[in-house]
C-alpha cells in the first residue's frame, strides 16, 4: 500500500496534537493537585506547575526545631521529640504521594486510551478509525510524556551538565524509595515507547502512519512553544 502524506490530515492532527499537548501539561499538574487537596493542602495550579501551601505545618516544625536545635543535631533525646519526627515524616510522605500524582494521572490516562484501544481493535480494524477511537489514540499517547521526559534529562546532561542524567517527578519517586535516581525515569520511559510504538503501528491505519507521525512531530513542538512560553503564561501565570 502506497503511503502519501494527506495535507488535510496533517492540519487535523497538528492541531488534535497542539492542543493535547496543553492539555496533558495541565491535566499532568491537576494529578498532584488532587493529592495535595486529598491530604489537606491548599493548591495553585500554573501552566506548567503548580504549589502547595504546607505552611502550616512547615511554621510548626520549624518553631520545634529552633527551640531544639542542639538536641536534634546531636540526635538527643528533647521533650517534643516525637511530635518532631512525626512531622518531618509527614512532610515527607505527603510531598511523595503528591510527587506521585502527576505521573499516576498521566499514565492512568494513558491506560485507559490504550484499554479503549485494545477493547474497540477489532472494529477498528474492520470499520476504521471512529471519533471515540481517536480520542482515545491521543489519551494514550499521554505515556509519550515519559518517554519525553527521559529524553530530554539525558539530552540537557549532555549538553548542560550538571551531574544527573534523570530529573522531574520520577526521579524524586527513585529517590524517596531507596531506589537508584533513574530507575522509575527508564521504566516509564521505557514503557512510554512501547506503548506509543505500538498505538502507532498497530493501531494507526498504513495509509495515515506518515501522516500521524509528521502531525505529532509539527503539533508536539508547536504545542510545547504555544503553551510553556506564549499562552500559558498568559492563561496561568
Amino acid at each position: 500500500m502506497k503511503i502519501a502524506i494527506d495535507i488535510k490530515s496533517v492540519l487535523i492532527l497538528t492541531v488534535a496534537f497542539i492542543l493535547f499537548t496543553a492539555i496533558g501539561t495541565v491535566s499532568h499538574e491537576y494529578g498532584h493537585i488532587i493529592v495535595a487537596e486529598s491530604v489537606g493542602y491548599k493548591t495553585t495550579l500554573h501552566y506548567r506547575s503548580m504549589n502547595y501551601d504546607s505552611g502550616e505545618l512547615n511554621d510548626k516544625h520549624l518553631e520545634i526545631y529552633n527551640h531544639n536545635r542542639t538536641e536534634i543535631e546531636n540526635g538527643t533525646d528533647f521533650k517534643k521529640k516525637s511530635e518532631y519526627e512525626s512531622g518531618v515524616e509527614k512532610l515527607k510522605f505527603d510531598g511523595f504521594l503528591v510527587t506521585i500524582g502527576g505521573p499516576f494521572q498521566t499514565t492512568f490516562t494513558g491506560v485507559a486510551g490504550l484499554l479503549i484501544l485494545l477493547f474497540r481493535r477489532k472494529k477498528i480494524g474492520e470499520y476504521g478509525l471512529n471519533l471515540l477511537d481517536w480520542l482515545a489514540v491521543f489519551l494514550s499517547l499521554f505515556w509519550l510524556r515519559e518517554f519525553f521526559n527521559l529524553v530530554m534529562s539525558v539530552v540537557s546532561e549532555i549538553i548542560f551538565p550538571n551531574g544527573s542524567y534523570f530529573g522531574g517527578d520520577e526521579q524524586n519517586i527513585s529517590y524517596y524509595l531507596n531506589l537508584w535516581e533513574g530507575t522509575i525515569s527508564i521504566i516509564l520511559g521505557i514503557a512510554g515507547l512501547a506503548i506509543s510504538l505500538f498505538v502507532i503501528f498497530k493501531i494507526v491505519p498504513n495509509r495515515l502512519r506518515l501522516t500521524f507521525i509528521l502531525s505529532g512531530l509539527l503539533g508536539g513542538i508547536i504545542g510545547f512553544i504555544l503553551w510553556m512560553n506564549i499562552l500559558g503564561p498568559i492563561v496561568l501565570p
